[in-house]
């Protein structure tokens, strides 16, 4: 079998990879491209035309041009229809290239946001998508499946258990990794090229990344493991002249690194982005001019401090442990800059004795004063804790990082981590969601260890109380479960709830909830009016309003005796509860927010 072939021959040879595809048909197709990999079909001459370059240049490995060619990916271009079809062309057109004497990869990217979770119902979706490409590759008969540019090492691992069960293939497994030879969820190169080789990975490779010097420095890294390596890096960083991407590297350049990747023990070397067919036959030149030498490692061993197990309970919490019974109110930043009536209704309940002030990031996609900045405000004029929302919808991963450095900075003791409602605007804006809840405190997590998710030191470690929501409200209660214990082994060491209407609700959910090791603050929003508990009652998911409730309110019409009503069930609810739970977390109505100091008051009697 070819498979088999490829392998023999990197028991005793070096075999040339191509170079940047994608880059190649950017700047050879006679108009801008969208979708890189549907030029398969749409200009297969030119496709055909570039793999053959790369084969006179001496490339031994030709990829197929699919990396993004998922029925996820091609989605966003509206190709998806055409999946099967893109893939099937993909390797007909690397095949016909390469020759008798070469081999073809099928390649795999990556389709999911660098730090998201892959959870149990995305799981079948995600197999279904790798398998309709590995069908492709299996029929038309490539000599391996490459999967490449993993910046999540788990990710590449489910993706390589997927492809293991449908074939006997070889695979290339690649990560891309940070100038700290990590992988971006934090995994060193080392530990995540060990993981890659327990679950069967044939070769493992690094691709693309920070430019050639940090491939290098990653290479170092995972030099002695047992299986043959594979370096493809990028051509360092592009510069954009008259609308174009180029890269800087000379070929000569890149040639002599190819030599230092050979001594480092690399069994095949190509490139990613940038790399053209001049580089890529610059590089052969060096390698079959040189007699490859393979340097000697010497390791360095380090000694970590060990870290206390379970998640850091941070300011928060320990400022709590001093209170009876820790009492949150919810009172997010206003929408215009009268802040008037917020930042009343947060002294009053802060003087009543509300323990701390929660304050969302822009709820339900709509436009507030940024909390950091309305947080950091309040502080400068009270002593009072503040727990700060947030999401995953409005900044990258870069963002996301900035943002938490500046909280830690302006003095915020605790974050609750939410994915955050997605804007549906017609026209914008943009949702991110590079994370979700749980990468956002997988993220904190780290900064509280003293490091990035790049595994670089953030100077110090942060003290942040990291936080998750939970909705016990909602019928499937097995898979929201689930994941709240992925949110506390990602570092949630407190829990606040969607609201509660019933005191039985929440008797039943603590029995379940009884031996996790985290704080649970029972959510309770006062409903003041009959046409909001409709709402909530059947149009909000998750959301059970009493039918004794809704009676009540809806018996008369009057604002004041509605408010009189919701307010009643609210501290009689605050009563029956208030001796078994950790703590209260109080939603303020958004016309009423001073509301809460009534039921902070209660709750401290």
């Amino acid at each position: 079998m070819a498979g088999q072939s490829l392998m023999k021959r990197l028991e005793h040879s070096i075999l040339i990879a191509d170079g940047g595809m994608g880059t190649m048909i950017r700047h050879l197709a006679p108009q801008p491209v969208e979708c890189v990999e549907a030029m398969n079909i749409l200009d297969p001459d030119l496709v055909g035309e570039i793999h053959k370059q790369f084969v006179r240049a001496g490339a031994h490995i030709i990829e197929t041009n699919t990396f993004s060619a998922s029925r996820f990916s091609l989605a966003k271009y509206h190709f998806e229809d055409k999946t099967g079809e893109i893939n099937k062309m993909g390797v007909k057109l690397a095949k016909d290239a390469v020759g008798p004497d070469g081999f073809v990869g099928g390649s795999i990217g990556p389709f999911l946001a660098t730090l998201e979770e892959i959870t149990n119902d995305m799981k079948a979706p995600v197999e279904g998508a790798i398998e309709e490409q590995l069908a492709e590759f299996i029929a038309g008969e490539v000599d391996l499946v490459i999967l490449e540019t993993f910046g999540n090492s788990r990710h590449l691992l489910f993706f390589l258990d997927v492809v293991k069960k449908k074939t006997a293939l070889p695979v290339l497994a690649s990560m891309t990794v940070t100038p700290s030879s990590t992988c971006y969820d934090g995994v060193d190169v080392r530990t995540a090229a060990g993981r890659l080789v327990d679950h069967g990975a044939d070769i493992v490779g690094l691709n693309c990344g920070y430019g050639i010097v940090s491939i290098e420095h990653a290479l170092k890294q995972i030099s002695d493991i047992n299986v043959p390596l594979s370096v493809m890096p990028n051509a360092g960083y592009p510069e954009k002249i008259s609308g174009r991407m180029l890269y800087g590297i000379s070929a000569d350049y890149f040639a002599g690194k190819t030599l230092t990747f050979a001594q480092l023990g690399a069994r095949i070397i190509g490139g990613c982005c940038g790399i053209s067919p001049s580089d890529i036959e610059a590089a052969s030149v060096r390698l079959r001019k040189e007699k490859i030498v393979r340097r000697k490692i010497v390791r360095k061993e380090i000694h970590l401090r060990q870290e206390a197990p379970g998640p850091k309970e941070g300011i928060l919490l320990e400022r709590f442990k001093d209170v009876s019974l820790p009492v949150i109110c919810e009172i997010d930043p206003p929408g215009t800059l009268d802040i008037s009536m917020h930042f009343d209704a947060i002294t009053e309940v802060h003087e009543a004795g509300a323990s701390a002030i929660s304050m969302a990031e822009n709820p339900l996609a709509t436009v507030k004063i940024n909390n950091l900045a309305f947080a950091s405000y309040i502080k400068q004029r009270r002593n009072i804790n503040i727990i700060l929302h947030m999401t995953g919808r409005d900044r990258n991963l870069l963002g996301l990082q900035s943002f938490l450095l500046g909280a830690h900075l302006l003095g915020i003791e605790a974050l609750l981590m939410v994915t955050g409602d997605p804007s549906h605007t017609q026209g914008g804006p943009t949702n991110v969601f590079d994370v979700d809840s749980i990468g956002l405190l997988s993220m904190a997590a780290e900064l509280n260890r003293g490091r990035n998710i790049y595994g670089k030191t953030a100077g110090t470690m942060t003290n942040f109380s990291l936080g998750a929501a939970f909705n016990p409200n909602m019928r499937d209660q097995r898979s929201q479960l689930n994941r709240l214990n992925k949110k506390i082994d990602a570092g949630a060491c407190f829990i606040m709830t969607q609201p509660f209407f019933e005191a039985e609700k929440v008797r039943m959910f603590l029995e379940t909830t009884k031996d996790l090791p985290v704080k649970f603050f029972a959510g309770i929003f006062p409903i003041t009016s009959s046409r909001t508990a409709e709402y909530l009652h059947n149009e909000v998911p998750g959301i059970y309003v009493p039918d004794g409730l809704r009676e009540a309110l809806a018996k008369k019409s009057e604002k004041e005796y509605q408010k009189d009503v919701g307010i009643g069930h609210s501290l009689e609810l605050i009563e029956s509860i208030k001796s078994s739970v950790d703590g209260l977390y109080l939603i303020a109505p958004h016309r009423d927010p001073a509301l809460l100091s009534i039921l902070v008051r209660a709750a401290r009697l």
